[in-house]
């Protein structure tokens, strides 16, 4: 019924000239048509409604990023704190440590920093049995988050899994710290 009334009411906006033989269904339809009201748009809003409205929106949405930037760090400092206290818990297995610790400078030596004009003040590694630490210094946050990201997609399954912090240094240097399982 409400597809004949679709239909039916296309037919009659559209303006045809000539009527169509009337049918059982389009008398129902037609029905149907009657009983069903027609959409009431809203009142015009005023230009200064509008704007409060804007306002409170954007207010409403700028108070739900903070929120989730807020929650976004603290789940990252409980991350971090767990793989450090992991981290701390583990022995060193002599065999493994070097190589590893030797493959993940190999990462951070590659091409693509020194073209991409990113380069570590200070970087240390450090590996146990199955965890391994990366601290590094950067002169600015810019050049911190430029080399985590190009780290990060080049250390691959040589640390698949990963917690990064980063943190701001009184003097506008930005500290960068990883805990990764790499076994």
């Amino acid at each position: 019924m409400l597809v004949a009334a679709v239909v039916i009411g296309t037919i009659a906006m559209r303006g045809r000239s000539e009527p169509a033989p009337a049918t059982a269904a389009d008398s129902a339809a037609s029905d149907v048509a009657r009983t069903v009201p027609a959409p009431v748009s809203p009142p015009p809003r005023s230009p200064v409604a509008s704007r409060a409205s804007s306002g409170a929106q954007l207010a409403a949405h700028v108070e739900r990023r903070a929120q989730r930037r807020d929650e976004h760090i603290a789940r990252t400092a409980a991350l971090k704190k767990q793989s450090a206290e992991r981290f701390a818990a583990e022995q060193v297995d002599p065999a493994w440590a070097p190589q590893k610790e030797a493959e993940l400078t190999g990462i951070a030596g590659q091409p693509g920093f020194a073209t991409a004009g990113v380069k570590a003040t200070s970087l240390s590694m450090d590996c146990k049995s199955s965890m391994c630490r990366i601290d590094g210094q950067f002169a600015s946050n810019g050049e911190a988050e430029d080399w985590i990201l190009i780290y990060m997609s080049s250390v691959g399954s040589a640390m698949p899994s990963s917690v990064v912090s980063r943190t701001q240094n009184p003097d506008g240097s930005t500290r960068v710290e990883i805990y990764g399982r790499a076994r």
